[in-house]
């Protein structure tokens, strides 16, 4: 009994076929014979082709026809379509050949030669340049695998570009050129932004490359930072030795018109140090991204917090969530790409994002997003609320449910008019014909209602715990609440 995956086979009119076979092969005989006819050193009027080598459109016709008989009736009589078929039809017809010749040998021999060649035939493909291509088979799929198959080494895409090149050019150029301090950090920064934005480029392939390939890159990329890291300590000034004293309490009862200077504390609550002329700017290393890659705008290690758009000080260069649990992050502003990495049981809002969206390790919690390209690797539990311009990618990941962006939240559109494909999920775990497990679109009554994207907009410090609940991650006290509930 045949597989439910396997098509059912339909039958085929022997008779028509072997008809329309015979026509063809039979004209080619005629054809044949004309030769034959013309080449003949005697005499013979136009009836020759007939009445002379006559036999040559017999045996032509009749060999075409037998043959497209004989495959056809045996493909409906086994119900199935392959190479066997083809090498059935091959031996009778070439028995037709050795039956000519009033051999018995000599039918056994043509017979199998051309079951051979017609079996070997169909079995290659059916055509000289190889296998047919299937019909039944996913197009995206097929690409993906070329270029699975087909990559280009970094390194040529570093020559081509020129990316490492000026790269190299321009630290070697910060060594042999005297520059001020103002031009020097900034030569700096635009290597560092550039190194920052090869490796994001890499990491966009990483899914489609090999481990090997991957850490021939991480070399690449590795090289450059160490001649970042060597420029930058050659090219500081060297400290000089001075005595530091310990600074005194300012009294109490401080005049109104002299104030100590507060301390300046960045994201993460850790003391940052006053910038000086011919200081460097460094990477911040979120391992947000495959490489450990940096990035500039980040916020990291939060929890039962929130966080707003005033928390992005450089949105327009990227934002980057890591490291962060039981929390909420509402950043609807515009930015060209977004990086989220190891983030537990929180509500994500993010937005417009006219590049890339890279999710890693995200645990029963909620993503709304709107952006161009989503790719998840790794994920589970999670409910995401999505208006995407492409096909999403998943990898690795479970329990993932898709739902539509919501309309209450009124977050500004992509550049550019888009469709919106947020249903349209593509599993790279997942080759077989059919569904996904991995991921189902939620079904219209457990999606949230007006009233709780409002409260998402205007949540409080406060209510953080109830936001956390009532969108439906996973409870505070321990216990697991369904996300689609």
């Amino acid at each position: 009994m045949a597989s439910s995956d396997e098509p059912v086979y339909q039958p085929k009119d022997a008779i028509r076929a072997s008809a329309r076979s015979t026509m063809i092969l039979g004209g080619a005989g005629l054809f044949l014979s004309a030769v034959q006819n013309s080449l003949t050193r005697q005499n013979v009027t136009g009836w020759g082709v007939i009445t002379r080598t006559g036999g040559t459109i017999a045996m032509f016709a009749a060999i075409g026809g037998t043959f497209e008989f004989v495959r056809i009736a045996a493909a409906n009589l086994r119900e199935k379509e392959d190479a066997y078929n083809q090498a059935i039809g091959g031996f009778f017809a070439g028995g037709l050949v050795g039956f000519r010749m009033r051999s018995f040998p000599a039918v056994l021999g043509f017979g199998a030669l051309l079951a051979i060649i017609q079996g070997t035939h169909e079995y290659t493909g059916g055509k000289l340049s190889g296998f047919a291509r299937d019909p039944s088979t996913d197009q995206y799929e097929r690409k993906e695998q070329l270029r699975r198959n087909r990559r280009r080494p970094i390194e040529e895409t570093l020559h081509e570009l020129g990316e490492g090149r000026e790269l190299r050019e321009r630290l070697d150029g910060l060594k042999r050129t005297e520059l001020n301090a103002a031009a020097r950090n900034t030569t700096l920064t635009q290597c560092l932004t550039g190194i920052n934005d090869l490796k994001i480029e890499i990491g966009n392939q990483a899914n489609q490359t090999a481990s090997h390939d991957q850490r021939t890159y991480n070399e690449v990329l590795k090289g450059l930072n160490k001649q970042l890291q060597d420029v930058r300590s050659e090219i500081a000034p060297k400290r000089k030795f001075t005595f530091k004293t310990k600074p005194s309490a300012a009294p109490a009862n401080q005049s109104s018109g002299t104030s100590a200077t507060p301390p300046v504390y960045s994201s993460s609550t850790q003391p940052v140090e006053e910038a000086s002329e011919t200081s460097v700017p460094k990477p911040i290393d979120t391992g947000t991204s495959p490489g450990g890659f940096e990035e500039a705008s980040a916020l990291s290690d939060i929890h039962h917090e929130l966080r707003t758009e005033s928390s992005f000080g450089h949105a327009d260069q990227g934002i980057v969530m890591a490291n962060s649990s039981q929390c909420v992050i509402r950043c609807a502003v515009p930015s060209p790409k977004l990086t989220i990495n190891n983030i537990q049981t929180s509500v994500l809002m993010s937005g417009p994002i006219n590049g890339a969206t890279f999710v890693m390790g995200l645990t029963a919690s909620v993503l709304i997003i709107t952006c161009r390209q989503l790719r998840m690797h790794r994920c589970r539990d999670c409910v995401v609320y999505l208006r995407c311009s492409s096909r999403p990618i998943i990898e690795d990941c479970s329990s993932i449910q898709f739902a539509p962006f919501p309309g209450e939240l009124d977050m500004a559109p992509l550049d550019g008019t888009i469709s919106d494909q947020w249903d349209q999920i593509h599993d790279f775990n997942w080759l077989k014909a059919g569904h996904s497990p991995n991921w189902t679109i939620l079904e219209p009554e457990k999606r949230k209602l007006s009233d709780q994207w409002k409260r998402l907009k205007n949540v409080t410090e406060d209510e953080v715990d109830e936001v956390l609940r009532d969108l439906g991650t996973t409870g505070l006290d321990g216990q697991d609440v369904d996300c689609a509930q």
